[in-house]
């Protein structure tokens, strides 16, 4: 058996034994209060009750019911677990569990995005990947991979997240998988929706491939060195200079794309002038002999930035300068047209802007309008070529590249300033290193056709929070295209061949079905490990409406962007079909750019219709206070620490899988998700708060017949308890209907306080010391019953190896089924419960709570045994209410004696219009609305304290109570 368990086996709740003490029904269990080694405790717990096989018994179990499609977005396999993956991977097992309790069949595919470059990075040591080939830098790839998901598994199935681990789970490097792809990617290519194109793209040469935007990330604190810069107009008679050289002044924060200047624009809705120098300083190298050109509104900033005073010559509106030509600034020999565009603005510099088609994208789409040249002189690792000229080749064109540009701008007098400019640049996310664009051919996803029915298809999905769907359709609408293809060879490739001659593409439905049955055979290695004439062989060339023979023929170099790996992958755990939608899609607030969307245009694409129903979004995890964690910090939380325990356990104690799973259900997981060694103690005494509860519940079961509980015994305080169960369960279910599990927590966490401080406190005495089989004793375990029946089942999603253990210990019924697991006898019934009159339970309860609050503050040291409580109330509705828990003036065994947790109770009512009090007295409003007033008053109790139930109801010293004595003549062999 599991447990090793040292535990009392009954707890004691009164003083020094007594002759007594062994008839008195005190709570029995071996339930341990606290569990010493609980790491080692839950892991034993995931064997013995078979915690595994759950998702394969439900599938089973299930198959008729209705279906509940959680599609898992897949982590990446490319390092240990973190707090992040323990929030997603948490937040998806605590709805699939609650959906398994409310009687659904649950799908849910675990899933890993196995390809890409940071796998690589991480594979491969730097100094390796020259010398390395495709294939051996994909078996690299591929093993630690599958070490990753390897260690990411173990830890996934330790926090208890219900899963088919061996047999149900999906990998992008799966043979059947990279095939599935390829023939959604081949689709949305018959479809027009895929295109090869000259396009700008964001490059990073640090890794030396294109990047999609979500694989970059701002540095707000980037350093450029900008430059003020002139080119000469080549024919100035037009203005007024004098003689003098007119200089059109332009400011760039890149110096190194100025050799790939094709234009300059200016905005024909500006007012430009032509200024004069009448000051300068040694902070610039401006020319008195010359004037400049800029515009009008720049004037002030420049001359501040410059420390230069201009006088202005000339105001004309732009449009003068449209086809003026100037001298490119590095040499003589080229020169540049003056072209108007939407994109120069007077925002900053000097409203005239350099573009270079080749590094932008507003540039590009001015060449495309103009028709110039796009061509780049940069390559795939960021240095200039030979066709930049001006000697450049070779040079880095964020360091010596630059420094050559700057250096030629001052030999040919074009240099007017330069200064370091702080601002926000982006950087390859896994690299930290800036990119650059680089306009080269590539292949796209046609969003521009896709977006408008992407938007479209938005409308109908829900979001969680809703201020998420705004989110992700502005996030949509600031995507101009998708780039998809890598220049790497950790992926599935894209299976084009291309004309040595011509340069045509070959991609056709001959060639797809060839390569994805090689595909569906050997895996997606055989673009780099077979010849081209088993990739194309002559009858594909033939079939494709091709001549010649595969030795014409290159294969692409290329493979898939790793956004259209997993943005397909709803293809395979869904299938292709107007039904195929998850009910589910949930995953952190920086997938609006990735995973939702990629998703959604591949889904668009493919079946005209988001993936998705729902789409819930959780907020990152940061240390207390918002900070952000980090290495460098040294504030990085390791959940498998957490759970396990560190080296130095006071330092770093093992909570267990279940605290964390509760730290993460009571996050405002919307938010910022905050983590600490405060919020885990915190979480760890509210498991441990419902763990006691739960531990009363089932203590005090024994010998507890279901079937014999007659409803009628039922006294006002467990009819009101039970009134109040029923609309826990109702208000918990809305939580989890809404994931709002954070609510889930707050409503548990005061359910279980007032349960525990409240009913537990005032039934004590019934359940130990009345009649074991008595009616009254009964209709108590009645109610204890049904509480923790309902609450094993509202903790159970969170905290399923609690759920479970008490499972085990809770007393067998005859007539019931065999203890088994929790989630295995569905969702709690309340239909008994509803059945029950609790008309008029509140308002009698309403009354008799606030008598009893008064009654325990006036107590000294809380013993409420020791006294006898009189309260006197108007004749009226108060007084009838609190006469039916009490029919006689003085009672020792009245409901409402029992609820004051008093020895003695004396009702008293009459025609009294006010009340004096004394020291031992107290007035109280019972009835605002009504101004109904009473007096209470204590006194010790002038009997003897009962040796067995400890109320001061016995006549005499030593002896028995009246009750006690009916109690053990009945009920026990003495």
């Amino acid at each position: 058996m599991l447990i090793r368990f040292v535990v009392s086996s009954s707890i004691r709740f009164y003083g020094s034994k007594s002759q007594y003490s062994a008839t008195v029904l005190l709570p029995r269990t071996t339930f341990p209060t606290r569990v010493k080694d609980i790491s080692q405790h839950e892991q034993e717990l995931q064997k013995i009750c078979e915690f595994d096989d759950l998702y394969k018994w439900q599938q089973e179990a299930h198959q008729d019911n209705a279906s509940f499609t959680l599609h898992d977005g897949p982590p990446y396999a490319n390092g240990d677990v973190h707090v992040g993956h323990a929030v997603n991977k948490i937040l998806k097992d605590i709805i699939n569990r609650y959906k398994l309790l409310r009687g659904y069949r649950v799908n849910y595919r675990p899933g890993w995005d196995c390809h890409g470059l940071p796998i690589e990075i991480k594979a491969i040591k730097a100094k390796d990947f020259k010398s390395l080939g495709s294939v051996d830098i994909r078996e690299k790839a591929k093993q630690f991979a599958l070490k990753t998901i390897e260690a990411q598994t173990r830890a996934f199935k330790r926090w208890g997240v219900m899963a088919d681990w061996d047999e149900q789970c999906y990998f992008t490097f799966d043979k059947s998988y990279e095939a599935s792809e390829l023939e959604a990617f081949y689709e949305l290519y018959k479809r027009r929706l895929i295109y090869r194109d000259l396009k700008p793209v964001y490059w990073s040469p640090s890794s030396q491939t294109a990047l999609a935007e979500a694989e970059l990330e701002y540095d707000k604190n980037h350093i450029s060195r900008s430059v003020y810069v002139t080119f000469p107009l080549c024919h100035p008679t037009n203005f007024a200079a004098n003689g003098k050289n007119v200089l059109v002044l332009v400011w760039t924060t890149q110096p190194w794309t100025l050799p790939a200047n094709q234009t300059l624009c200016f905005s024909p809705n500006l007012m430009y002038s032509l200024v004069g120098v009448t000051r300068s300083s040694s902070a610039n190298r401006i020319r008195e002999d010359c004037v400049y050109v800029l515009a009008t509104s720049c004037i002030e900033d420049v001359s501040l930035l410059l420390d230069v005073e201009f006088k202005t010559l000339e105001t004309f509106p732009g449009t003068r300068l449209d086809g003026l030509e100037c001298f490119h600034p590095m040499t003589r020999h080229r020169t540049s047209r003056l072209s108007p565009s939407a994109h120069a603005t007077a925002d900053k510099g000097t409203g005239i802007v350099h573009t270079a088609p080749a590094h932008g994208v507003e540039d590009f789409d001015v060449a495309q309008k103009l028709d110039l040249p796009v061509d780049g002189h940069v390559d795939n690792s960021g240095c200039f070529m030979e066709s930049a000229g001006f000697d450049l080749a070779g040079k880095f064109i964020f360091t010596s590249g630059n420094e050559a540009v700057v250096e030629i701008l001052k030999q040919q007098n074009s240099l007017v300033f330069e200064h370091d400019y702080v601002h926000s640049y982006p950087y390859d996310w896994r690299t930290k290193k800036p990119i650059f664009i680089k306009t080269s051919r590539q292949w796209f996803i046609d969003t521009h056709q896709l977006q408008p029915k992407a938007l479209k298809a938005l409308g109908s999905v829900n979001f969680i929070p809703n201020s998420g769907k705004s989110s992700m359709m502005s996030q949509l609408k600031l995507r101009p295209y998708w780039c998809i293809s890598r220049q790497r060879s950790w992926g599935v490739p894209i299976p084009v061949f291309y004309h040595k001659e011509s340069g045509q593409v070959l991609l056709t439905e001959a060639l797809m079905r060839h390569i994805i049955s090689l595909v569906k055979r050997q895996g997606s290695d055989v673009w780099w490990t077979l010849p081209i004439s088993e990739l194309l062989p002559q009858h594909v060339i033939h079939e494709s409406g091709f001549t010649g023979c595969s030795d014409e023929f290159e294969r692409g170099g290329d493979i898939l962007d790793i956004w259209f790996d997993s943005g397909v992958s709803w293809v395979v755990v869904l299938g292709n079909g107007p039904t195929s939608k998850a009910d589910l899609y949930l995953e952190g607030k920086d997938q609006y750019n990735g995973w939702f969307q990629s998703s959604l245009l591949t889904s668009v694409g493919l079946q005209s219709g988001a993936p998705y129903h729902n789409v819930m979004v959780h907020g990152f995890t940061v240390a207390e206070g918002g900070q952000k964690m980090s290495k460098s910090l040294g504030n990085v939380v390791d959940p498998m620490v957490l759970i396990n325990g560190g080296k130095n356990k006071e330092r770093n104690p093992a909570y267990g899988a279940d605290v964390l799973r509760w730290w993460v259900a009571e996050s405002k997981v919307f938010d910022e998700i905050q983590i600490s060694d405060r919020l885990m103690k915190d979480a760890s005494a509210s498991v441990q708060k419902i763990r006691l509860c739960l531990r009363f519940l089932i203590s005090n079961l024994n010998n507890y017949e279901p079937g014999n509980a007659d409803v009628s015994n039922l006294r006002t305080i467990d009819r009101y308890f039970l009134s109040l169960l029923t609309k826990f369960v109702a208000e918990v279910s809305t939580s989890y209907n809404e994931f709002r599990f954070s609510r889930v927590c707050r409503q548990t966490l005061n359910y279980v306080t007032r349960l525990s401080s409240l009913y537990f406190s005032v039934i004590k005495d019934r359940l130990y010391c009345d009649e074991e089989r008595g009616d009254s004793r009964v209709a108590c375990q009645m109610v204890l019953h049904f509480h923790s029946e309902a609450l094993l089942k509202v903790v159970a999603p969170i905290l399923p190896h609690l759920a479970e253990e008490v499972q085990m210990f809770r007393p067998n019924f005859s007539g019931f089924p065999e203890s088994r697991s929790p989630f295995k006898d569905g969702w709690f019934n309340c239909d008994v419960i509803k059945t029950l009159d609790t008309t008029s339970v509140d308002n009698v309860m309403s009354a008799a709570l606030v008598l009893r609050d008064v009654f325990i503050s006036m107590v000294p040291s809380a013993q409420s045994l020791k006294y006898d409580v009189t309260i006197e109330l108007p004749t009226g509705s108060a007084s009838n209410n609190l006469k039916m828990l009490q029919t006689s003036t003085t009672s020792s065994d009245s409901e409402l004696c029992e609820i004051m947790t008093s020895s003695r109770c004396t009702l008293l009512e009459g025609d009294w219009s006010s009340f004096d009090c004394e020291s031992n007295q107290k007035v109280v409003t019972l009835d605002n609305d009504n101004d109904v007033m009473c007096r209470i008053s204590i006194e010790t109790s002038h009997l003897h304290k009962c040796p067995r139930c400890r109320k001061h109801t016995a006549s005499s010293n030593g002896n028995l109570c009246d009750r006690c004595t009916f109690v053990l003549s009945n009920s026990w062999d003495l």
